[in-house]
């Protein structure tokens, strides 16, 4: 099992007595993806508590014109399934694809609810990850309910900069995956950057973006 850097802040993890922490990573098993490979198909009977271990994965959710679009995205660290560990219908409601080579670990239910019930601290753990995806899903609303292209890229980016706590942010993923994200056309999503860049707003180089003037996305999105 080879963990990516970044597990160590993973929010189930974080916080836990090690030995705690190695009970409920044995507990799980892991298994590897290679990048475009579907983990898991909207239908499907969640077995288990999931935690990304390395890679990145893209939550996806087909449309009734039978297009899909990106719902979130999952780093190292994150959890996919969480919602479904105390519901009655247990099938996945969305997709989950391989963005990028990934590997995951998967805790069977039942023994995750037993480890709850064993350690409280584990319990905590899980309501800060049920806590952490309904402040994702916030973000998404917020996202998709800006009007514009810019006022879209403006926000993502925004969110970028406080979370990586810098105006200097990079891409987790591929533009054209981050143009599902907000629900724009990958070409009016490079068109709009272009643009933003050529008014020195931002500068942009390959998957980094240098948010050059800031006040000015503030203003796009109402935040000044």
């Amino acid at each position: 099992m080879k963990a990516d850097k970044n597990i160590k802040e993973s929010v189930l993890l974080s916080g836990l007595a090690m030995n705690v922490k190695e009970i409920l990573i044995s507990s799980g098993r892991s298994k590897k993806w290679v990048r475009g490979e579907m983990i898991v198909s909207e239908g499907d009977t969640c077995k288990g508590l999931s935690l990304l271990l390395c890679g990145v994965a893209a939550v996806q959710k087909y449309t009734p014109a039978g297009e899909y679009s990106t719902i979130r995205l999952l780093n190292a660290g994150d959890c996919f399934g969480e919602e479904l560990v105390f519901a009655e219908d247990k099938r996945y409601s969305c997709m989950l694809e391989a963005v990028s080579d990934v590997e995951l670990l998967t805790i069977p239910i039942e023994q995750f609810r037993n480890l709850m019930d064993t350690y409280p601290e584990i319990k905590e753990r899980f309501y800060l990850v049920i806590l952490k995806r309904i402040e994702s899903q916030d973000l998404s609303i917020m996202i998709l309910s800006q009007k514009t292209v810019r006022q879209k890229i403006s926000y993502y980016l925004l969110s970028l900069s406080r979370e990586q706590k810098s105006e200097q942010v990079a891409l987790p993923v591929s533009k054209e995956v981050i143009a599902k994200l907000l629900a724009i056309p990958r070409q009016s999503f490079s068109r709009e950057l272009s643009r933003m860049e050529s008014e020195g707003r931002i500068k942009v180089e390959g998957r980094t973006i240098g948010i050059i003037d800031l006040p000015s996305l503030e203003r796009e999105i109402g935040v000044v």
